[in-house]
């Protein structure tokens, strides 16, 4: 009672006329599976009594929530449906002016395909363009040095993912950059939840419930990104019965835990995974790599009569060099703390939602004994969404009220003390709503606005449109698009693929916001029971974009100029997905842009407006999936090919002085490199095949064994990472990885 009422007063705080408002009939719908572990996706169809066609449906959230609204005091059937769990139909009486809520827990199926012998024809589709969704069991289909699959090496085989090489841990989707990225962990932001090693992040198969990749178009809930937004939600620990399990490979060790703290009131969830690659790489041929990474989340769940909530946290470090024969050291760590309510609770009108947290991000860079670069990010924020109906119109609203502090240090060689330290509140304002003008369109407005000290409100409009032009849920064309803003920026040395660092900053120094205009058309079509098809073009114009300045000394430059760039191409993926076999086949064609004013620039290529290519456009990408399970065997391919992405050749060396300042005769000079055309030049085509095969073995009633063995870059393709532009040589990616593990469950 005691946790109802810490939900209930915020909300009375908040939103007046909350309780006890309604004159019409509520029906809301908690989907569960046998741990009462939320089932995200579910289809939810509402029969009225006597009719033999569904009158309305909903799709269950990541709380597994449905509602069905304006119901007259009658006899309903329910009848639910999802991939792997028994079909569910239940008669439920409303009587007037009553909510209602029911949870129904769903009962796992050998039958994968309930959910079409349910729906047939009429198949629910939701007009998702831009949105990639990710389950656990995704990730287990893709090859990972690891037997638990992870989000970092599925996301590269998204279309119009790319990463420059195979470590860093830096992702740029549709154009956009790392720093244009926003990644939110149970509402949680993390700045760079990925590994060193491009094949990790802090999300593996087993803690990870569902992953929704916005690559660009997306509403008005999520705010402070201009290219793209991954939200995850991990796993709600099981609220009947334990289970645990521990997997040892080469290259990764993990912990798995999860179990009621009171049975079917509170629940645990923990991952914990430690990296042995720096001391088992170099055995069976392979290269050693001094790589260095661990990730711990955990998860606590409180279910109560009407709600949920959900206490969250994360830790995640790394540290390595990626080039060998450098003496530079990168570092980062994650910290995030959080707290997300939901409640549903039949005494309120509408459901709700309170999120609070905290989180920090630390990267740094120096050679082993000294740090010669660190930048510091921290957020706080609180956080409500909510709900309300005008005129029978659903609007969903809310704010987020978000400090956010950024700190910097870089003391170079040869270099003056560059630093600063800032903390820049912003508060969060959305509001959105669906129309259904027409039976087969379907239309999402919304409107958000940012609000800061130091710049005027932001506008920023957005629509997602739906439109099924054959009248079925088969096939449907959609749209989304919509301006977008951001007040934290990043600098990077884009020249210098061997560093990722990057130091970001709010920006309150009078310069415009980096905004972005987003528009993506997208047609997707489902063919037979098993195979789905999706092409998808889009655009995306970033404006003030902070590009730090060009010069010919071996430093990363704070002092930035702005640019501007156009980002569009196509995206063509084709899907199976049978009892056995899964297929996947995505090709992508795009182009990146980039323009500045020569002389703010720093480039020395005598054209007023220099047009340039960055490091990530990469023109062609194509990725292919096979996974193949015959009876406790699953087999996994993955084969990726991409083309050349630019980089910058080098002319020579020099010694600078700055005369009379510096004495010839005491000082040798500053080292500075001389540059040919900026990005004038493209690396060779990248393409690697990996491949997996797991065997799971009882050897109890409870115990389960899984072994696999596999092999990343099967065929030892020699693909360039970068030319080192200090040690004039070529930096490859990772030869060939053969590797193996064990993993124990205990059910």
């Amino acid at each position: 009672m005691k946790y109802k009422l810490l939900l209930v007063l915020p909300i009375l705080a908040a939103s007046s006329g909350f309780i006890f408002s309604q004159t019409t009939s509520v029906l809301r719908i908690i989907v569960l599976e046998k741990g009462q572990q939320p089932i995200t996706g579910a289809t939810v169809l509402l029969y009225e009594e006597g009719s033999e066609d569904f009158s309305d449906y909903c799709i269950s959230t990541i709380d597994g929530f449905c509602e069905f609204r304006s119901l007259a005091d009658s006899l309903y059937t329910i009848r639910i449906s999802f991939i792997g769990f028994k079909a569910h139909s239940e008669d439920i009486k409303i009587g007037l002016g009553q909510t209602k809520v029911e949870t129904i827990i769903l009962m796992e199926s050998t039958s994968e395909l309930d959910e079409i012998l349910i729906v047939g024809d009429r198949q629910i589709t939701t007009g998702e363009v831009g949105i990639t969704r990710i389950t656990s069991e995704d990730l287990s289909r893709i090859p990972s040095m690891n037997i638990e699959g992870d989000l970092m090496a599925y996301i590269q085989t998204v279309s119009g993912v790319v990463t420059v090489g195979d470590q860093g841990g830096d992702l740029y989707i549709r154009g956009g950059t790392p720093a244009q990225n926003q990644v939110l962990i149970d509402n949680i932001p993390i700045v760079k939840p990925f590994h060193i090693l491009n094949l990790f992040s802090a999300l593996p198969e087993q803690a990870v419930s569902n992953i929704e990749i916005f690559a660009g178009g997306f509403d008005n809930q999520y705010m402070g990104s201009t290219s793209a937004v991954i939200d995850a939600t991990l796993k709600t620990g099981d609220f009947t019965k334990y289970s645990s399990s521990v997997s040892f490979s080469p290259y990764i060790s993990s912990l798995f835990f999860e179990g009621p703290t009171r049975k079917d009131e509170r629940s645990l969830m923990f991952s914990g995974r430690v990296s042995t690659i720096d001391k088992y790489s170099g055995y069976l041929g392979t290269k050693e790599q001094d790589l260095r990474f661990n990730d711990f989340i955990t998860r606590y769940s409180i279910q109560g009569n009407g709600f949920n909530c959900n206490f969250t946290g994360i830790l995640t470090n790394d540290r390595g060099r990626i080039n060998e024969r450098r003496e530079n050291y990168l570092e980062w760590s994650n910290t995030g703390l959080g707290a997300r309510c939901f409640g549903y609770d039949e005494r309120f009108e509408h459901p709700y939602e309170i999120s609070i947290g905290f989180s920090r991000y630390v990267n740094s860079e120096g050679d082993g004994n000294i740090t010669e670069r660190e930048a510091k990010v921290t957020q706080s924020y609180m956080r409500f969404d909510l709900q309300e109906y005008l005129y029978g119109l659903k609007i969903d609203y809310g704010f987020n009220i978000i400090a956010q502090g950024s700190a910097v240090k870089i003391d170079e060689k040869f270099t003056l003390l560059n630093q600063f330290n800032k903390i820049t509140p912003n508060l969060q304002l959305y509001a959105k709503t669906e129309l259904n003008p027409f039976e087969n369109i379907q239309i999402q407005p919304g409107l958000s606005s940012q609000l800061t000290p130091s710049h005027p409100p932001t506008f920023e409009p957005r629509v997602r449109f739906m439109f099924k032009p054959l009248k079925n849920e088969r096939f449907e064309v959609s749209l989304a698009t919509g301006l977008y803003n951001q007040l934290m920026d990043g600098i990077t040395d884009e020249r210098d693929a061997g560093t990722t660092f990057t130091a970001y900053r709010p920006n309150d120094r009078g310069e415009p916001l980096p905004s972005a205009f987003h528009a993506i058309l997208g047609v997707r079509n489902r063919i037979g029971k098993n195979w789905k098809t999706n092409v998808e073009s889009y655009y995306k114009s970033h404006r003030n974009i902070p590009v730090s300045k060009w010069q010919p000394l071996a430093k990363l430059e704070t002092e930035t100029t702005l640019a501007k760039s156009n980002n569009y191409g196509f995206d063509i993926n084709i899907e199976y997905s049978g009892n056995q076999l899964y297929l996947y086949a995505g090709y992508g064609w795009s182009k990146s842009e980039y323009s500045a004013e020569s002389e703010d620039l720093g480039a020395w290529v005598g054209e007023q407006i220099f047009k340039y290519y960055p490091p990530h456009d990469q023109r062609h990408k194509l990725n292919t999936i096979l996974s193949l399970r015959t009876g406790k065997i699953e087999t996994s391919l993955n084969w990726e090919f991409g083309s050349g992405m630019p980089y910058t050749q080098i002319l020579g060396f020099d010694l600078f002085l700055v005369i009379p300042r510096e004495d010839p005769t005491k000082f040798a000079g500053q080292a500075r490199t001389l540059f040919s055309r900026p990005y004038s030049e493209r690396l060779p085509v990248y393409h690697r095949l990996d491949a997996s095969v797991k065997r799971s073995f009882t050897l109890s009633n409870r115990l389960e064994m899984t072994t696999e063995i596999g092999c990343i870059n099967i065929y030892d393709r020699r693909n360039v990472f970068y030319l080192d532009l200090n040690l004039l040589e070529r930096v490859d990616q990772a030869p060939i990885l053969p590797y193996a593990g064990i993993k124990l469950a205990l059910q």
